[in-house]
């Protein structure tokens, strides 16, 4: 079990005007999981799973940031766009 940094963070709005930057798939998971402020949906899900997966080896760390950063621009809380 690692870290998994992302090539490129994925900057997250968090709160009235704070910014999350996750740098790792850790990093991503821990603010799924304690402080995400929009819906629990299928795309909120997927990149849980994606970040789990990222982190146990199983997936790359590009496919859960990719996956988050879906989940932030459905929620309204991608706060810069990421390079690909």
């Amino acid at each position: 079990m690692g870290h998994r940094p992302f090539r490129v963070p994925v900057k997250l709005r968090a709160g009235e005007t704070g910014i999350f930057v996750a740098c790792s798939a850790w990093e991503a998971l821990e603010f799924l999981e304690r402080d995400w402020p929009g819906e629990r949906d299928n795309a909120y899900l997927r990149a849980c799973a994606a970040c789990r997966d990222a982190v146990d080896g199983f997936r790359a760390p590009e496919g859960a940031r990719r996956a988050v950063e879906n989940a932030a621009r459905a929620a309204g809380l991608l706060a810069e766009m990421a390079e690909p």
